[in-house]
């Protein structure tokens, strides 16, 4: 692998331990692992790829800890663009059951390749709907993310129920291809330990590791979430669930296990540092108590907070309580924008909205750089990934960069990240770099042909809304009647 050097940087945000940011830098990569840094003059000029980073903003490569690669064909959808949780899901679901193995592909390259373009260097996908016997949904999957130079936490999940009375509601317009969708735990684990064994590479500096989890966690099932627990202990794999939790969830708790949501957690296994959930949006305080002391982390998805009208998350509650705090992008039906450095920006200043004295008092408030932490050393330290989220000898070599000399970026110079994460309209990435090599320059991507991924994600989302349309009779184009 070509040797990598990045000479004058203007600001190197390492997000060590000891927090160092660099001015007037270099940076010095090979075989995909950082080997020096320090202030210019660089001692060893001589690369064969030479960058010159003059008043740009240098980080650690970005890790989304939460999206749907699959939903990606599925974005920006009529049917579902005014919807809370449960109707938006009943828009989705019917369109969501004609996925294959070629909406899959294009999803990720679609997803990956945003992800890249903003500066996202590792991304979680939680993927839920893998339906047939065999592997072909993850092998689509993995292939895409490889051609792209994406490194990829797959979190092998299914779904094993449906929402709310969805069921109920769907059954009459999707017949037997709703029933196909749900998991079965007989047939479900004897394929998850072949994938396992199959794609899940442990080693440090892995660009594929597959993690577990449902894709909400199941009350109703606890043998199926003890066997997640148990499967992700014997194998040092992380866990992965949606987890709001609504009041009603709570209910159904209670019912089928006599004990809280906190206790129940606790009861299957999955309360431990492995642990991370998404959204945690209606958390009480003896859940925040009880995953802050655990050590367990959430991905807080700033944008489908919004999108589908979720109470504003307490951040700053879950942070005092010890939870590990992260970035999460979400599904493209959700976010319907899938970049990395939106969702930073906005995650900075959504909780404001919560702001008072009893609520998120000003002391509370998120700086720029622990936003920049959430989304490098906290996210690498939930996945379990010491050699990732921070710049340093030895590291590997994920670099996302971004150019300041812009109008965009004008008068906002004493503060360069307070720059880039409050300032500018465009996320577009100087350079992204994945394992040493550059996926990104100049705000174009490299390691594939994105009009290639346009035109076929397009096609993709066209085949499958018109499958759609044929077997439910539903219209996915326009809002439905009274939307």
């Amino acid at each position: 692998m070509p040797s990598l050097l990045l000479r004058n940087i203007g600001w190197l945000y390492t997000c060590d331990d000891r927090d160092q940011v660099l001015r007037d830098a270099w940076l010095r990569c090979e075989d995909g692992v950082m080997v020096a840094l320090g202030a210019e003059p660089c001692p060893c000029p001589d690369a064969d790829d030479v960058r010159e980073m003059a008043g740009c903003i240098v980080l650690p490569g970005l890790i989304n800890m939460h999206h749907h690669f699959f939903q990606q064909v599925t974005r920006a959808t009529p049917h579902a663009q005014r919807a809370v949780t449960l109707e938006w899901l009943f828009g989705m679901y019917p369109l969501w059951s004609e996925l294959d193995a070629d909406c899959l592909h294009w999803a990720t390259l679609a997803a990956g390749a945003e992800m890249l373009l903003t500066g996202a260097t590792t991304s979680v996908d939680h993927s839920y709907l893998l339906p047939g016997a065999g592997s072909e949904m993850m092998e689509a999957e993995i292939g895409a993310a490889r051609e792209l130079g994406l490194r990829l936490h797959l979190v092998r999940s299914c779904m094993p129920t449906i929402e709310g009375d969805l069921a109920t509601r769907l059954r009459p317009i999707m017949g037997e291809k709703m029933e196909a969708m749900l998991d079965k735990a007989e047939t479900l684990f004897p394929r998850i330990e072949r994938d396992l064994a199959r794609f899940h590479d442990a080693s440090r500096h892995s660009m594929l590791r597959l993690d577990l989890g449902p894709t909400v966690i199941t009350y109703a099932m606890p043998e199926m979430m003890r066997r997640f627990g148990e499967m992700a202990a014997a194998n040092d794999l992380g866990l992965h669930a949606h987890f709001l939790p609504r009041e009603i969830e709570r209910a159904l708790c209670r019912q089928h296990n006599g004990m809280e949501t906190v206790d129940f957690l606790r009861s299957v296994g999955w309360l431990t540092p492995r642990s991370w959930f998404a959204h945690s949006v209606s958390l009480d305080d003896a859940e925040i108590a009880g995953l802050g002391a655990a050590g367990c982390g959430v991905a807080h998805c700033p944008r489908t907070a919004v999108r589908l009208g979720y109470p504003v998350p307490r951040i700053a509650a879950m942070r005092q309580a010890g939870i590990a705090v992260t970035i999460g992008i979400d599904g493209g039906a959700s976010n319907d924008d899938g970049s990395m450095l939106g969702d930073m920006r906005l995650g900075l200043l959504y909780h404001r909205t919560n702001a008072g004295a009893e609520t998120v008092p000003l002391r509370d408030w998120l700086k720029p750089y622990d936003l920049l932490l959430m989304c490098t050393r906290v996210a690498a330290g939930v996945l379990n990934r010491p050699e990732l989220g921070h710049l340093a000898p030895g590291m590997a070599a994920d670099i996302a960069a971004f150019d300041l000399r812009r109008a965009a970026y004008a008068g906002a110079m004493l503060d360069p990240l307070g720059a880039l994460l409050m300032c500018g309209a465009d996320s577009s990435a100087k350079l992204t770099v994945v394992a040493g090599r550059v996926v990104v320059a100049d705000g174009r991507l490299l390691s594939a042909d994105e009009g290639r991924i346009v035109d076929g994600t397009n096609a993709a989302m066209e085949s499958l809304t018109q499958r759609a349309t044929r077997s439910t009779g539903l219209d996915f184009r326009n809002y439905p009647e009274g939307g």
